[in-house]
């Protein structure tokens, strides 16, 4: 090849990595933003503009976080998911005396932990779940990666999805015990003491492997 073949083969290769980057770029400007300013949560989705939510009068702001398309924010008063898709947010009040122990934000899905329930955020629909613990019912890990994520607790597994909404539980024998937690983006593998559990992102149940 000539030194002009050779240029022309270089420059076509820069400009190819240079495209590529530009859309890697662009790709990350999907990612919302969440905010406080003055009295308001402000998220800022990709492609338009903020989208507020008002605070009450002695309101706190605790805690907010984005990942990919969800945000979310803590106050002293109530839990708020943020939809890029529906482009809104979405309240849910907490209880009196009610606190938050755990939290797990993920791309498409939102999972909270308090002293009393279990909440699931499905980004897609801009819609909260709830589920309740037992009156001895301890929250002991959070687990979750891509569509699925999963709350061990001492009586029982239960797994939420950004496509079926809902919290689907499998309870424990007596004795029963977690060894382990695998999880991919689409499915979480239960291992315990009995048996092997697993439960995909766009199911309704748990399955026991044989």
């Amino acid at each position: 090849m000539n030194l002009r073949g050779s240029s022309i083969l270089l420059i076509a290769v820069v400009g190819l990595l240079a495209s590529n980057a530009t859309v890697n770029s662009q790709g990350r400007h999907g990612d919302v933003l969440v905010t406080v300013t003055n009295d308001k949560i402000l998220a800022l989705p990709a492609g338009g503009s903020a989208i507020e939510e008002g605070l009450a009068v002695n309101e706190r702001v605790e805690k907010t976080v984005a990942r990919g398309q969800t945000g979310f924010a803590q106050t002293s008063d109530r839990l708020l998911g943020f939809s890029s898709e529906l482009r809104r947010w979405t309240d849910l009040p907490l209880g009196a005396e009610e606190r938050v122990e755990r939290h797990h934000i993920l791309p498409r899905l939102i999972v909270v932990q308090t002293n009393r329930q279990l909440y699931g955020f499905q980004e897609g629909r801009g819609h909260w779940t709830t589920e309740p613990l037992g009156t001895s019912e301890q929250a002991k890990q959070l687990y979750g990666r891509g569509h699925v994520a999963v709350v061990i607790t001492t009586e029982r597994a239960l797994a939420f999805s950004s496509f079926t909404g809902g919290f689907f539980s499998f309870p424990w024998s007596t004795d029963e015990r977690t060894l382990s937690v695998d999880e991919t983006n689409d499915a979480i593998m239960v291992r315990t003491s009995a048996r092997l559990l697993a439960f995909r992102s766009q199911t309704t149940e748990w399955v026991e492997v044989k």
